[in-house]
């Protein structure tokens, strides 16, 4: 592979960036029109109720009114799901959350949908709700889905297992046993475009088109087919410029458009549907809340042994990413596989329960399991370190996973991977200046550092994982991509035709991206996992290299060279060793085109099939991404206020075919992480959110944010595109456990429960003056 290229790893503008700051952009809400009908749902009056009566007859006699439609009235199945179709498109006969809708309408405009909506009436019985799955997760308890189809037991939807060498010697061989429990809560994604739809009806095919922002138009697709009574064939899927999704909006497209789209059906006009805020919060997807007991077994040199963990999740009223059968365990089974963390851990036992409760369905939220877990193991081996007076990145140093270690779940690390974790706590240390003496504060005023560290796969570990992609070579030398994976602010676009650019020999400016089409690309998989531009590159790659190759064994005859002794550049082919010698692209390419051949390719990527075990153990990715992160703060003693003074992160990404876009996403990831660890928590209470709207649900703004370092670290990952692994995800992992970490060091209290809120933390230090007296 060439160390230097000619468009990857350039900072290049992003192709949609002058669009998005002049406001011309078309997002879907953009797209209404005044002859479009206004969809409105009725969400259920309590979270958990069985429905006794529904009486319609009101709303449908409104002038205005084009559709009214409850469960009895829907053309095909009653349930759709990413993983398990269990989320009703209408609540029938019960609901299980305040986000069920139990009657849907369609008007002229949005003024009647919603007089609409107030006329219908609902008689309920109300059942006991469940905001804690460890009460719901009882032999006892009040069954959430009296027959769900994918429950193990109860409402324990599936409990993962991971086993690795013998813990029970570990631990009473070790010399240290560090031991605790935390939390994580459940949260918002708080993107800033309300999840929307316009389904369109086609009076030619019978069939829809869903216009939506979404992650995966071909999941879209095959998940609401079946709901429509549809074939395949006939419901396109498409997403304009989405405002965020951050995961969420693989799974709450589908609560828009299920609703847009039977009502589309039913009227055979085009309808649009859109949530308000409010909505968003108490219907959508959110982070899984966690509950976890956590031990690590260690020497006293500080090697550790055995790790032993406990996770249950609250997974909410539906399946959602929670996982079913294996490998599909999806979020849970990466809060157990990644229970020993970064480290070369030769014992590990982990097990992982998902539980029903009456919340939001837990879905995809950046890290996808990883952040819960990796908050415990790394508030962990600070407590470690802490018992035996080590430095915590020295500790960290001397456990990560080397050329040749074994992971806590089983697979072998290579560095022809890329294993740059060493790379970036020394980039830490060096930025933080770390282990030299720094002011600790006056008075009520506290100052610390602390440190956290991580893994994370690129992609998902499912038989199906690949990606394909549309290419074109133009007669002018130009080239056109077509791919339907999503851009979310991401930079994907860009780093699409940086990929296509580098491979083909023409000018990043010369390439055409086209995204979130299944009526125009084919199924690149879903923008999740940080999974783009690792497989979705490739695919371009593989793409642009068939194409490329035609051109140099077609360009032999018009330089009268072995291809082998031809390449592309600048647009330019040229006899390698001869640059001088040369016939511009466009030439080779318009005389390609007339002597028939073929100048467009599909090209496509598979990582190596994932494997696992009874245990738990195997090769889920191909490729993973390491970082750490380093925080500085004050802790004000008499207010419980924190303050991050410094954030240094440090990320191994392989290659950053964009480095601007790559210090974005770190930036973004990073000040998000800071917001979960700091002050950003949905507050529920028998089932109804207390907080849902952005006056109560806090975010962190520039004034609670430092100046944030973004340190790319660049070794390189045999199976990806020039080298890269994904980055979109693995920023925000890192800085909950580090700003713990940094408390700790601050006022000497551990503090297990984000977020740091003031009232937690003021808490801590009375609870802790109590224990000193």
């Amino acid at each position: 592979m060439r160390d230097e290229f000619n468009v990857v790893g350039k900072s290049v503008n992003r192709s949609e960036a002058l669009a998005k700051a002049t406001g011309r952009l078309k997002y879907t809400s953009d797209l209404k029109t005044d002859d479009m009908l206004v969809a409105k749902a009725l969400f259920a009056k309590y979270p958990h109720a069985n429905i006794l009566k529904i009486d319609t007859s009101k709303a449908e006699q409104l002038e205005g009114v084009e559709a009214v439609m409850t469960a009895k009235d829907l053309p095909g199945r009653n349930g759709y799901g990413i993983l398990f179709p269990d989320k009703p498109v209408i609540a029938d006969k019960k609901v299980r959350y305040e986000g069920d809708p139990v009657a849907i309408v369609a008007a002229v405009n949005e003024k009647i949908a919603k007089q609409a909506i107030k006329l219908i009436e609902v008689e309920y019985e109300v059942l006991k709700a469940y905001d804690d799955p460890r009460e719901a997760m009882k032999d006892d308890a009040i069954l959430i889905h009296e027959n769900h189809g994918a429950a193990e037991k109860g409402n324990i939807l599936n409990t993962v297992r991971q086993n690795k060498g013998d813990v029970e010697k570990a631990f009473a061989e070790a010399d240290v046993i560090i031991e605790d429990v935390y939390e994580t809560p459940m949260l918002d994604h708080t993107y800033l475009e309300p999840d929307v739809c316009i389904a369109e009806y086609d009076p030619v095919s019978r069939g829809l088109n869903l216009i939506s922002p979404q992650q995966a138009v071909y999941a879209t697709k095959r998940v609401l087919a079946p709901v429509f009574g549809l074939p395949h064939s006939k419901v396109r899927t498409q997403c304009p410029a989405i405002g965020g999704g951050f995961g969420g909006k693989e799974d709450s497209v589908l609560d828009v458009a299920s609703v847009a789209g039977v009502l589309a059906l039913k009227t055979k006009k085009t309808v649009i549907f859109e949530l308000t805020r409010e909505e968003v919060f108490r219907a959508t997807g959110k982070r899984h809340a966690t509950y976890i007991k956590h031990r690590i077994a260690a020497t006293k040199d500080g090697k550790i042994i055995g790790v032993d963990s406990e996770t249950v999740l609250d997974k909410g009223a539906y399946v959602s990413m929670g996982g079913v059968n294996a490998p599909a365990f999806a979020v849970t089974m990466r809060t157990a596989m990644y229970a020993a963390g970064t480290y070369a851990v030769p014992n590990v036992r982990a097990v992982s329960y998902s539980v029903f409760t009456n919340h939001p369905y837990g879905c995809a939220f950046r890290g996808f399991g990883v952040p819960q877990i990796t908050f415990a193991m790394e508030s962990q081996i600070c407590n470690l370190a802490s018992e035996l007076k080590m430095d915590p990145i020295e500790i960290r140093k001397i456990n990560m996973v080397k050329d040749g270690d074994t992971t806590g779940w089983g697979q072998v690390m290579k560095e022809s991977r890329g294993l740059g974790l060493g790379e970036c706590l020394d980039k830490v240390k060096e930025k933080m200046d770390w282990g030299k003496p720094f002011h600790r504060g006056n008075g009520p005023i506290k100052v610390g550092r602390g440190v956290g560290a991580f893994i994370y796969g690129t992609g998902i570990p499912l038989l199906f994982e690949g990606s394909m992609a549309y290419v074109i070579l133009e007669n002018d030398g130009t080239a056109s991509v077509s791919v339907s994976s999503t851009e979310m602010g991401q930079g994907h676009i860009t780093a699409m035709a940086q990929i296509a650019a580098e491979t083909l020999g023409i000018r990043y400016e010369d390439v055409e991206v086209s995204v979130s089409d299944s009526g125009r690309s084919p199924d690149a998989g879903p923008t999740v996992g940080s999974r783009a531009t690792t497989l979705v590159g490739n695919a371009v790659k593989d793409g642009c290299t068939k194409i490329k190759n035609r051109i140099l064994e077609f360009a032999q005859g018009q330089f009268g060279e072995d291809e082998r002794d031809l390449d592309v550049k600048d647009g330019k082919v040229y006899v390698v060793g001869k640059p001088e010698i040369f016939k511009p692209l466009a030439e080779i390419a318009s005389k390609a085109f007339v002597s028939q051949i073929p100048l467009s390719a599909v090209g496509n990527w598979y990582p190596p099939q994932p494997s696992f075990d009874e245990d738990g153990q195997g090769n889920p990715m191909h490729a993973y991404t390491f970082g750490a992160h380093g925080i500085e703060l004050e802790v004000d003693t008499e207010t419980g206020d924190i303050n991050i003074l410094k954030s240094v992160l440090a990320i191994d990404v392989g290659k950053a075919i964009n480095p601007s876009t790559v210090e974005g996403q770190m930036e973004g990831g990073a000040s998000m992480g800071i917001g979960w660890a700091i002050m950003e928590e949905e507050f529920m209470k028998d089932g109804v959110m207390k907080n849902a709207s952005f006056h109560d649900f806090l975010i962190p703004t520039t004034k609670d944010l430092p100046r944030l370092e973004s340190v790319i670290v660049e070794h390189s990952n045999e199976l990806g595109p020039y080298g890269a692994k994904g980055v979109g995800e693995p920023p925000l992992i890192p800085a909950a456990p580090a700003v713990r970490n940094a408390i700790f060091d601050a006022i000497g209290i551990r503090m297990n429960t984000i977020p740091f809120t003031p009232v937690r933390v003021m808490e801590a230090i009375k609870n802790n003056e109590k224990k000193e007296d």
